[in-house]
């Protein structure tokens, strides 16, 4: 199996970062060539403008930063948002309905201006994208999570990845192993649609692959603006021209979903049996194998970072830490961006380190996790030189 080439974008050969341009792009076409669409949907809130104000300290995450963002148009031709399914410090994942065949998806909003410079990654055909975005293109495997499309707009990069895993909550009836529905698709919508109003286009250049295995090329959209802040919907049936738009459902405010990951899975059970346990660890290490063949170092392999369904498969997610090792390979590293919790000695006592042997040490700390419900060490200095905490066993 081949390696990935190296190709992470080093900030000291350009004065800046890639910026968005005007309407359409091709991959290698200059973007001063591009050509300005007449078409002009307002802005879109999540929250309704009515006389009520919202109390911000009630919104998740991605309902304040989206609540008066204008989403990319064609983003919202495809897909139909939901509910957060999590958030973090480059970005945060909320639920979509993929409108031609219903199917439930996540879609993860990366702050462009906070992709770390390590983040980077120069793809043949899109150019310089978060790294995240071009590791899961260029990887399959049934336990690393499914990329399946991808925009962008001024502000975020749009990540859409099949939607894995049970929410791990006590009243959830997926939990009852006599209720046969385990691909229910009710799903609470939360935003019916949203129409786009700043400089906005999809990634050009490249495929989205369905379901079926089909594969859809991503259409470059073009760019709009408008003063109009009424709350209206788009549909499509064709080229831009075919665009409407329609009053929708008053929407209600997104909702922090139940979280599918494996550090709920493991609260629920409280611990695994030995059997669940290495049914449970060896699709960890498949995947983890995998991507060491292709050159690939995850850097942030924790229970967080695995989504589980009731039967006990699991995918890996949130490669915004990935790097591609180039070789030679040895290579030292001098900064962590991983998890302390799950950080090999050598890292935390800030010495440079090779991110496979710290892999191997986070992979410990999981398996651990895994078999009795809690992590070995109690701080760092207790990871660095003592011993791990002695299990309690029943």
């Amino acid at each position: 199996m081949t390696t990935l080439p190296d190709t992470t974008f080093d900030p000291s050969t350009t004065q800046q970062f890639p910026q968005l341009s005007t309407g359409h792009l091709t991959p290698g076409a200059p973007l001063e060539n591009s050509q300005r669409s007449s078409l002009t949907p307002p802005p879109t809130p999540i929250i309704n403008d009515n006389s009520t104000a919202v109390d911000q300290s009630k919104l998740t995450v991605a309902a304040r930063y989206l609540q008066h963002h204008a989403l990319q148009p064609e983003f919202l031709a495809e897909y139909v948002l939901g509910d957060e399914l999590g958030s973090g410090g480059f970005g945060f994942v909320v639920s979509a309905t993929r409108k031609f065949d219903h199917k439930e998806v996540a879609v993860k909003f990366i702050f462009r201006d906070k992709v770390p410079v390590h983040g980077w990654a120069k793809d043949p055909e899109l150019g310089v994208i978060p790294m995240e975005i071009y590791v899961l293109r260029n990887v399959q495997h049934p336990n690393i999570i499914g990329f399946l499309n991808a925009f962008q707009d001024s502000k975020y990069f749009y990540l859409v990845m099949e939607l894995h895993g049970t929410p791990w909550s006590a009243n959830n009836p997926l939990l009852n192993k006599n209720n046969n529905n385990k691909n229910d698709k009710n799903n609470t919508t939360m935003i019916e649609a949203m129409a786009s109003a700043t400089l906005n286009q999809s990634l050009p250049g490249s495929t989205s692959t369905t379901s079926s295995g089909s594969t859809t090329s991503f259409n470059n959209m073009s760019t709009s603006t408008s003063s109009t802040s009424s709350l209206l919907s788009l549909s499509r049936s064709g080229s831009e021209s075919d665009l409407t738009y329609v009053e929708p459902p008053k929407p209600a405010l997104l909702v922090r979903r139940t979280s599918c990951d494996l550090f709920e899975c493991i609260e629920h059970h409280s611990k695994f049996s030995e059997s669940q346990a290495r049914m449970i660890f060896k699709q960890i290490i498949d995947c983890v194998d995998y991507l060491n063949s292709r050159g690939i170092c995850h850097r942030d392999i924790k229970d967080e970072n695995i989504v589980i369904n009731n039967d006990f498969t699991v995918k890996l997610i949130d490669f915004g830490s990935a790097v591609i090792i180039p070789k030679p390979q040895g290579k030292l590293f001098d900064r962590f961006y991983g998890t302390i919790n799950y950080a090999s000695p050598e890292i935390l006592n800030g010495e440079k380190y090779r991110a496979e042997p710290a892999e191997i040490w986070s992979l410990g700390i999981l398996l651990y996790t895994i078999l009795y419900g809690e992590v070995p060490f109690n701080d760092p200095v207790q990871a660095i030189s003592g011993p791990f905490i002695s299990p309690i066993l029943e």
